[in-house]
C-alpha cells in the first residue's frame, strides 16, 4: 500500500483546502523527506488527514461523530480529508467529510460522511461508514489498529521500552503490540472460574435443602392411602344410592306440577278462543265474499278506467283555445324578426367597400409600427433620449483608430505576436527546467566531490587500523606459543606431583614400573614447585586477554571504516547514476534551445532574464494591440447605432402619415371591431329569425297533438261504456244466487288481503296451540301414572336432601384425607426426581469447574499478568525474529536475541566483537535508535500481515540523537529506499533541515494557522 496524494480541508492549524502530492518528482527521488515546523505547528496533522480520510479517526482522537469534532479548525464550519492510495488491486480515493449546519461555525455539527471510489475513472465503490470500512480493510488488509503501527513506526516507544525497568515493560509492550486482550482473557478466566464455583455452591446448597421421606414412612402413608381409598368407595355407593330416590322424589313432584300448569293454559286457551268468535264470523263472511271477487273486481276497474277517461277528456278540451292563440302569436313574431333579418343583411353589403381599405390601410400601419418598435429596440434608451451625434466627426476618430493600430502592428498581426510571445515563454520555460537541471547538477556533483573527500580521508585510518590489526596478530602467535609452552611444563609438574604415592613405594635395585629403572634419583628429592611458570603463565594469560579484547576493537573498527567507504561509496554510485539520467533531460534541453555548448549557470540565468524581459515587452505590445482593437470596434459600433437611429426617424414620419391616412377614411378606430359589429347583428337577426320560426312549428305541433289525443279518449270512451254495461249485467246475476242482499252488503263483507290473513294466521295458530295441550297433558299424565307404581319411598324431597348433603359432607372429609396423603407421596416423588437431577447438575458442573480450573492453572489471574506475559513472549519472539530480518537489511553487525532468564529482557549479538553479548542499556545513541527503528519496522511487518506497506512516517526519537547517530539513523532510512518505500521523517530538529534536501515546511501564522510549503505541496483556497 502506498499512499499517493493527500488533500484535507480546515484541519486543527491548517485552515483552508491543502494537497500535498507525494507522487512529485522529489519525493519518488529521494524516498526519503521530512515535515518539518516548530512545535504545535501542525506537523502531526497530515498523519491525521490520512488516518480521517481512511478510517474516520485519528490516533489522537479516536471517536468523531455528530456530537464530537476536535480535528476541525476553529471558527470553520466544515472539513474534509482525502486520500489517494495504490494498492496491487489498483488506484483507489477515499474521502471523508463532517460539516455543520448552514456550514456556518456557530452551526451544530452534522453526522460525518465517508465515501470509496476508483481514482482513475471515478466510479463509486461505498458511500456508508460501515461499508466503506470493510472495503478499506478488503483493499489495504489493514484495519486502523494494523495502519497504525505498520505506517506509523513505534520506533520512539521501542526506544523507551529498551530504557525501561523490567517490572515497566509488559505495560509498554501491551500498548505498542495491541496485546491488552490477553490481559483481558486472563481475567476473564478467572472471574469465569470463580462464577462456577459459585454455581457448585448454590446447586449444592439446593440440593442440601431437599427432606425426603424414609422408606417406612413412604410405606405407612401408602397403606394409610389404600384404607382411605376402600373408604371412600363404600362411601360413594351409599351417596349414589341416596342420589337416585332424591331424583325420583324430585322427578314425581315436576311431573305433578307439570299437569297442573298444562290444566290451566288449558283453561286460559278456552277464554282465548271464546274472545276470539267474532273475529271468527267476520273471516268466514269475508271467505264466502271471496267467491264474488272474480266478478265483482273487474266491474269496479272498469267503473274507474271510465271515470278517470271523463276527466280527463274535459281538461284537455278546455285547453285548445290557449294553444290557438299562442300559435297565431308566433306567426305574426316570426314575420317581424324575418323583416329585421333583411336589413341587417342588406347593411353588411353597402358597408363592405370599406371595410376593405380600411383592413388594407390597417396592414401598412402594423408593418411600418413593427418596423419603428425594431429599430428602437436595437437603440438604447439613453441613445434615443440623447441628440444625434455628428457623422464626420465619428469618421474620422475611426480612421485615427485604425492609423494607430496599423502603425503599432508595423505590417505584422496580433496572432503572429502571440505566437511570438508564445514561443519566448516557452523559451523561459525551457531555460527555467535547464537552470534547475544545472543547479542539481552542479549540486550532485559538489556532493560526490565530498564523497570523493571523505573516502580519501578513510584511507590513511584504515591503512593503520590494518597494520595495528597485523601486528596484534603476530603478537598473538608469539604469546600462543609462549602459553602453549608454559602450559606443557605445568602439566609436567602437575603430572609429577600426582606420582607422590607411586616415588615412596620405589625400592633401591628393584625395577619401576613405570620406566624399568633400578636407579631412583627422585625417591628422596623434592619434585620442582613451577611458582615462577606459574605467575609467568598468568601473566601470559592476561596479556593475550587484552591483546584480543584490542584486536577485536580493532576487526569492529576495520569493518566500521569498511562499511563506511560502502555506504560513502554507494552514495557516490547513486549520484553518478543521477548525473548519468539527467544526461538525457539536459541533453533534450539544449537542443530545444538550440545551444551547442553546456552553459554555466551564470549564463542560463542571463538567457532567462532576457526571455522574461522580452517576454514582457511582447505582452505590453500585445495589451496596448488589444486595447487598440476594442476602441476601434467601440467605434464602429457606435457609427452602426448612429445609422440606426437615423433609420428610425424616417420610419418614425411615414407612420405618421399612415396614421392620418387612416383617421381620414374612418372615425372608428378599430377596424376588426368595426367589421364585428356588423356581422353580430346579421348574426343575431338570423338566429332570432330560426328561434320564430322553430317556436311557429312547436306551437303548432302542440296544437295538433291536442286535436288527436282528444280524438283518441273519445273512442276510449265509448268502449269503456259498452264494457261496464256487460260487466254490470253478469255481476247482477251472480249476487243475486249469492247470500248477499245487494253490492253495499258484499263490499261490507269483503275484507283487505293483509286483514284476512292475519285473522287467519290467529284461528291456526289457536288450533295448533289447543292441539298441542292436549298431547303435552296426554304425555305427562303418563309419566306420571309410571312414577307412581315404582313407589321407591316414602320420604318427603326436603328429607331426602338434607341426608344426601350429610353423606356428601363425610365422603369430602374422605377425599380430603385421601388427597392429604396422596400429595405426600406425589411431593416425596418430586422431591426424589429433583434430588437425582440436582445431582446431575451437580456432576455437571464439576466438570465445569475442573475444565475451568485446568483453563485457570494455565492462563487465569486476577491482575490479566499469567496470560498476557506468556502471550508477549511469543508476539515479543515473533516481533525480534521481523526485526532481525529488517536488521540484517541494515547492518549485518547485530543481531537480537531474547533473554533466556527474562523474558522481556532483549540483548543484542554484536558480530564486530566475535559475537559478544550486549545488553540493549549499553548501545550508543545510534545503536538504540538501529535497534529501535528495527523493532518498529518489525511490528509494522507484523501488523500489515501479508501487505507490501511502501509508505512509513516517524513522528519521533531525533531529538535526543547526538551528531553521529543522526548521521546514521538518516544513512539507515535512506537505505529503506532501496526497497521502493517513501519516509517521511516528522520532527522539529534543525539538523534534519540540513540533511534531508526535500521537506514539508509547516509555518505558523497569526491567530494560530499554519501553512505548507514544499515540493508538491498547495494552497486550493
Amino acid at each position: 500500500m502506498r499512499i499517493l496524494s493527500i488533500r484535507f480541508k480546515n484541519l486543527n492549524s491548517l485552515a483552508g483546502e491543502w494537497e500535498v502530492d507525494l507522487t512529485h518528482p522529489a519525493f519518488t527521488g529521494d524516498g526519503l523527506f521530512a515535515i518539518t515546523g516548530p512545535t504545535g505547528a501542525g506537523k502531526s496533522t497530515l498523519l491525521d488527514a490520512v488516518c480521517l480520510a481512511l478510517y474516520g479517526q485519528t490516533p489522537r482522537q479516536p471517536r468523531i461523530s455528530q456530537a464530537q469534532n476536535e480535528v476541525m479548525s476553529r471558527q470553520t464550519g466544515e472539513c474534509f480529508a482525502e486520500v489517494v492510495f495504490e494498492t496491487p488491486q489498483g488506484r483507489w480515493r477515499c474521502h471523508w467529510s463532517q460539516h455543520r449546519s448552514r456550514k456556518q461555525p456557530d452551526g451544530s455539527l452534522q453526522p460525518p460522511r465517508q465515501e470509496l471510489s476508483e481514482a482513475d475513472s471515478g466510479r463509486l465503490l461505498a458511500s456508508k461508514i460501515r461499508d466503506v470500512a470493510e472495503r478499506i480493510e478488503q483493499l489495504s488488509g489493514m484495519d486502523f489498529e494494523r495502519f497504525t503501527r505498520s505506517m506509523l513506526l513505534a520506533q520512539g516507544s521501542f526506544a523507551a521500552f529498551l530504557q525501561a525497568a523490567p517490572d515497566e515493560r509488559a505495560p509498554i509492550l501491551e500498548q505498542i503490540t495491541g496485546t491488552s486482550i490477553y490481559s483481558d482473557i486472563s481475567v476473564a478466566v478467572h472471574r469465569r472460574r470463580g462464577e462456577e464455583r459459585q454455581a457448585l455452591e448454590q446447586l449444592q446448597a439446593a440440593q442440601s435443602g431437599l427432606q425426603l421421606l424414609d422408606e417406612e414412612e413412604e410405606a405407612a402413608l401408602g397403606r394409610e392411602l389404600a384404607q382411605v381409598d376402600e373408604q371412600a368407595r363404600e362411601q360413594q355407593q351409599q351417596v349414589d344410592q341416596q342420589q337416585q330416590l332424591l331424583n325420583w322424589r324430585q322427578q314425581l313432584d315436576q311431573e305433578s306440577q307439570q299437569l297442573a300448569q298444562l290444566q290451566q293454559q288449558q283453561s286460559a286457551l278456552q277464554q282465548e278462543q271464546q274472545a276470539f268468535e267474532p273475529q271468527q264470523q267476520s273471516l268466514e263472511r269475508a271467505q264466502r265474499a271471496e267467491a264474488l271477487r272474480p266478478a265483482y273486481e273487474p266491474l269496479r276497474q272498469r267503473r274507474d278506467d271510465l271515470h278517470r277517461v271523463e276527466t280527463r277528456l274535459a281538461e284537455l278540451a278546455a285547453g285548445v283555445p290557449a294553444l290557438q292563440q299562442r300559435y297565431e302569436s308566433a306567426c305574426t313574431q316570426q314575420a317581424q324578426v324575418q323583416q329585421t333579418f333583411e336589413h341587417a343583411e342588406a347593411e353588411y353589403e353597402r358597408q363592405q367597400p370599406l371595410l376593405r381599405q380600411l383592413h388594407e390601410q390597417d396592414w401598412k400601419l402594423r408593418e411600418q409600427q413593427a418596423k419603428v418598435n425594431e429599430l428602437k429596440a436595437a437603440l438604447p434608451a439613453e441613445l434615443l433620449e440623447a441628440p444625434v451625434p455628428d457623422a464626420e466627426q465619428m469618421q474620422r476618430a475611426l480612421q485615427q483608430s485604425e492609423q494607430a493600430l496599423e502603425a503599432l502592428l508595423a505590417g505584422s498581426t496580433r496572432p503572429r505576436l502571440q505566437a511570438q510571445q508564445d514561443e519566448v515563454r516557452s523559451r523561459g520555460e525551457q531555460l527555467s527546467e535547464l537552470r534547475n537541471l544545472v543547479r542539481q547538477r552542479e549540486e550532485w556533483r559538489r556532493a560526490i566531490e565530498g564523497f570523493n573527500a571523505r573516502v580519501s580521508a578513510l584511507k590513511p585510518e584504515q591503512s593503520r587500523v590494518h597494520q595495528l590489526i597485523e601486528q596484534d596478530r603476530r603478537d598473538e602467535a608469539r604469546l600462543l606459543q609462549e602459553q602453549q609452552d608454559l602450559q606443557k611444563m605445568q602439566r609436567l609438574a602437575e603430572r609429577i606431583a600426582d606420582l607422590e604415592q607411586q616415588r615412596q613405594e620405589l625400592e633401591p635395585g628393584k625395577p619401576c614400573p613405570l620406566c624399568g629403572s633400578e636407579e631412583h634419583p627422585w625417591r628422596s628429592e623434592t619434585p620442582p614447585q613451577m611458582n615462577a611458570e606459574r605467575a609467568r603463565l598468568q601473566a601470559v594469560d592476561q596479556r593475550l586477554a587484552e591483546l584480543r579484547t584490542g584486536l577485536q576493537q580493532s576487526i569492529a573498527q576495520q569493518a566500521r571504516l569498511e562499511q563506511d567507504e560502502q555506504g560513502l561509496r554507494q552514495q557516490q554510485e547513486e549520484h553518478h547514476k543521477r548525473c548519468e539520467a539527467m544526461e538525457p533531460a539536459l541533453k533534450e534541453c539544449l537542443e530545444g534551445l538550440e545551444l551547442a555548448v553546456r552553459p554555466s549557470l551564470e549564463d542560463v540565468d542571463s538567457l532567462h532574464q532576457s526571455a522574461r524581459q522580452q517576454w514582457g515587452e511582447l505582452r505590453d505590445r500585445l495589451a496596448e494591440v488589444d486595447r487598440l482593437e476594442q476602441q476601434i470596434k467601440q467605434q464602429q459600433e457606435e457609427q452602426a447605432r448612429l445609422q440606426q437611429r437615423l433609420a428610425l426617424e424616417s420610419a418614425q414620419e411615414a407612420l405618421n402619415t399612415l396614421q392620418q391616412q387612416r383617421r381620414e377614411l374612418s372615425t372608428e378606430p378599430d377596424t376588426r371591431a368595426f367589421e364585428m359589429r356588423l356581422q353580430q347583428s346579421v348574426r343575431q337577426s338570423r338566429e332570432q329569425l330560426e328561434q320564430a320560426r322553430q317556436q311557429v312549428s312547436e306551437h303548432q305541433q302542440a296544437l295538433n297533438r291536442r286535436q288527436q289525443q282528444l280524438s283518441d279518449l273519445e273512442g276510449q270512451q265509448t268502449a269503456l261504456r259498452t264494457d261496464v254495461e256487460r260487466m254490470q249485467q253478469a255481476f247482477a246475476q251472480a249476487l243475486a244466487e249469492s247470500l248477499f242482499g245487494d253490492e253495499a252488503a258484499l263490499q261490507a263483507a269483503l275484507m283487505p288481503e293483509t286483514e284476512r290473513t292475519a285473522l287467519q294466521q290467529a284461528a291456526d295458530r289457536l288450533k295448533e296451540r289447543s292441539a298441542h295441550l292436549h298431547a303435552l297433558m296426554e304425555q305427562s299424565r303418563n309419566r306420571l301414572a309410571l312414577l307412581r307404581e315404582q313407589a321407591l319411598t316414602e320420604q318427603s324431597a326436603e328429607a331426602l336432601e338434607n341426608h344426601l348433603q350429610q353423606l356428601k359432607a363425610e365422603q369430602a372429609q374422605r377425599l380430603e384425607q385421601r388427597g392429604s396423603l396422596q400429595r405426600a407421596l406425589n411431593d416425596n416423588e418430586i422431591k426424589k426426581q429433583q434430588f437425582g437431577a440436582q445431582q446431575k447438575a451437580i456432576e455437571a458442573q464439576l466438570r465445569e469447574l475442573e475444565r475451568w480450573e485446568l483453563l485457570h492453572e494455565l492462563i487465569g489471574s486476577a491482575d490479566g499478568k499469567k496470560f498476557r506475559n506468556f502471550a508477549q513472549g511469543l508476539t515479543f519472539e515473533l516481533m525480534v525474529s521481523h526485526a532481525n530480518r529488517q536488521l540484517q537489511k541494515m547492518s549485518d553487525r547485530y543481531l537480537l536475541v531474547r533473554d533466556s532468564e527474562q523474558p522481556l529482557e532483549l540483548n543484542v549479538v554484536d558480530n564486530y566483537q566475535a559475537g559478544e553479548v550486549r545488553s540493549t542499556k549499553n548501545l550508543s545513541g545510534g545503536e538504540s535508535f538501529l535497534i529501535s527503528l528495527a523493532l518498529a519496522l518489525g511490528l509494522s511487518g507484523m501488523a500489515s500481515q501479508n501487505v507490501r506497506v511502501d509508505s512509513l512516517f516517524l513522528d519521533e526519537g531525533f531529538g535526543t540523537l547526538d551528531e553521529e547517530a543522526l548521521e546514521t539513523a538518516l544513512d539507515t532510512l535512506a537505505g529503506l529506499q532501496q526497497e521502493g518505500k517513501l519516509i517521511g521523517v516528522i520532527s522539529h530538529v534543525q539538523a534534519l533541515k540540513d540533511r534531508i534536501a526535500t521537506r514539508i515546511e509547516v509555518t505558523p501564522l497569526s491567530g494560530g494557522r499554519s501553512r505548507l510549503d514544499g515540493p508538491g505541496c498547495r494552497s486550493l483556497a
